[in-house]
């Protein structure tokens, strides 16, 4: 029989074990407990979940007919309006002679004949509609053409190729002739710029680079040498013969011979005088401005005439001067030709205007006039005027057309003397027009006169100007 010692321990570890396995009923409790918690959780967020996910499924339903619908409108809009653009650097793509000749006719007839160009060109394309746009941009330095082509015989004055510009411009709304100014890189900035614009617009479904005869171009076209787009939009425009590194690009080239120039000009402005034709009124000897070194010597001219049949087929050429008598021969009698009567007259340099290699107008030197009685004598004039100031343009050029309501004084002579002491007062005034001035009659000062040696420092007008330092160095003063 156990004894009460041995029941009492056994008490113990029964109490013991029971206790650790409630201990475990609770924790086993807890888990489940737990467990049911976090699935309720879940089954909660699963809920949802399906919720969202048929909301989804819904919406899907609901916008996919529409988007179908959004890329058909997107295909359409870059097919919308769509047209084709003429880019032309004008300084070396040059209409034809007989169309700048007569500009009142021909400018007309140019913007005529380039969209029938172009018309034609895109016939056999998907583009060869007779109602598709064509922009046409012609980028040039118009004064310097109007120049070239007087110095080469095109035109009779250089206000033809402002009237021809003026009425290209007008002939087609889509057309426009953009005068840049003086400055070789204008134009080609331009051009660059415009192929870029046009060729990102989707819209553009072609484009006309007029360029071929400028290398400085074919670093922009050999970026879209592999670019099969590009290839397919972008089309050569040659007119003068293209540089040979152009054919190598692979684009597709074509020529508007119609339109265009095939050869360049020729400006030696000695070939103006033999190629003018004889004018059948009196006219004024022409003034040439070229923006190169001075001609040593280079004829002007002739002097104005008036040129009138005779009864017996011959001429009769006098120059309206009072005093033109025979000064050469007799020739013929009463049964011959006229008598002919010529002046001798003393040849003129032409007038130029020099620029530097950067293309800047370079002034004439002035000296200072020193001191003199005119000094004196202007100062007392200048005095008496005051507050106005001689006229620039009537006692520097001689003509001021403004006159009638010219605020500056105009009434007082001035002597030569007294004439010089003002031209060297005018020429501190820094020209509005700064170095790109092609004016050449022009008293203002296109730089520093002292350059270099200036010792005005930050107060010297010719410092910060919009078109920078103007203390042109001696390099920058040596005529291109």
């Amino acid at each position: 029989m156990p004894s009460l010692a041995n029941m009492a321990s056994s008490s113990d570890d029964l109490a013991a074990r029971f206790e650790h396995f409630f201990e475990q009923d609770a924790e086993r409790a807890k888990l489940i407990k737990l467990l049911l918690e976090k699935t309720h959780e879940y089954k909660t967020l699963l809920e949802n979940v399906n919720i969202e996910l048929e909301h989804e499924r819904e919406s899907r339903t609901r916008y996919q007919p529409f988007i179908g619908l959004g890329a058909d409108r997107l295909t359409d809009g870059q097919n919308q309006e769509p047209y084709v653009t003429v880019l032309v650097d004008g300084d070396g793509a040059i209409f034809r002679d007989e169309l700048l000749q007569d500009p009142q006719k021909g400018a007309p007839e140019a913007a005529v004949r380039l969209r029938q160009a172009v018309r034609a060109y895109l016939k056999d394309t998907p583009l060869g509609t007779e109602h598709i746009p064509i922009i046409v941009r012609i980028f040039v330095n118009l004064n310097g053409l109007a120049r070239s082509l007087y110095a080469a015989g095109v035109v009779d004055t250089e206000s033809h190729m402002r009237t021809f510009a003026e009425l290209f411009t007008n002939s087609r709304a889509e057309f426009d002739f953009v005068n840049v100014g003086h400055g070789k890189e204008n134009a080609d900035s331009k051009m660059r710029k415009m192929l870029s614009h046009y060729y990102h617009n989707i819209q553009c479904k072609k484009i006309f680079f007029a360029g071929c005869h400028d290398n400085g171009y074919l670093h922009e076209l050999r970026q879209h040498e592999g670019d099969a787009d590009a290839k397919e939009r972008i089309v050569l425009l040659e007119t003068t013969p293209a540089q040979p590194s152009f054919t190598s690009l692979n684009f597709a080239m074509t020529r508007f011979d119609s339109v265009f120039r095939t050869e360049p000009l020729t400006s030696d402005p000695r070939q103006r005088a033999a190629a003018a034709p004889l004018s059948l009124s009196p006219t004024k000897p022409a003034v040439e401005v070229h923006p190169c070194i001075r001609p040593a010597s280079t004829p002007s001219p002739a002097p104005a005439e008036s040129i009138a049949s005779s009864g017996n087929g011959g001429i009769s050429i006098k120059y309206p001067t009072a005093a033109a008598a025979t000064s050469y021969a007799t020739a013929g009698g009463t049964n011959g030709h006229q008598n002919i009567s010529i002046t001798s007259t003393k040849p003129r340099a032409p007038r130029v205007i020099d620029y530097n290699i950067h293309g800047q107008r370079l002034d004439p030197p002035n000296r200072h006039p020193g001191q003199s009685p005119d000094q004196v004598t202007y100062k007392e004039k200048f005095e008496k005027i005051k507050p106005k100031a001689f006229c620039n343009a009537l006692y520097l050029t001689g003509r001021c057309e403004r006159q009638h309501i010219c605020p500056m004084e105009h009434g007082v002579k001035l002597t030569p003397g007294e004439v010089a002491i003002h031209r060297y007062k005018a020429r501190t005034t820094l020209c509005p027009n700064g170095p790109e001035c092609e004016i050449y009659s022009c008293y203002l000062s296109h730089h520093c006169p002292f350059g270099q040696f200036c010792q005005r420092g930050a107060d010297c007008k010719f410092g910060g100007t919009m078109f920078g330092d103007l203390h042109f160095s001696k390099s920058d003063m040596e005529v291109e």
